[in-house]
């Protein structure tokens, strides 16, 4: 879902409900529940073929996404290898390649 610039990744508010009533499993249901917020997507080209898209998670844990593809005419128009990329756009493709999330030390 994305809203005012953040995207809200995942989540199952039943899983939340039932975690809140139930204690003794209740904070693996809750945590399984709630919603992983993205913000602050920026991102820069490698080479023509590598886009480097880094973000925020949950306010406090940084991550970055690697794509290949063909980013030529990117790469071309680019002074400082920063793509005219909206950050709607980063925000679904972040969204779309959750699998490929590294976490940044």
């Amino acid at each position: 879902m994305l809203e005012d610039n953040t995207l809200k990744v995942g989540g199952n508010k039943f899983k939340y409900w039932l975690g809140k009533k139930i204690q003794k499993w209740g904070n693996r249901l809750v945590d399984k529940g709630k919603y992983r917020v993205v913000t602050n997507p920026s991102c820069k080209l490698i080479n023509p073929f590598t886009l480097l898209i880094n973000f925020t998670v949950d306010g406090n844990e940084k991550y970055q996404v690697i794509l290949q593809g063909d980013y030529k005419k990117h790469y071309k128009e680019s002074e400082d290898y920063t793509p005219d990329i909206s950050e709607r756009e980063m925000l679904m493709l972040i969204n779309q390649k959750q699998e490929a999330w590294f976490k940044k030390s």
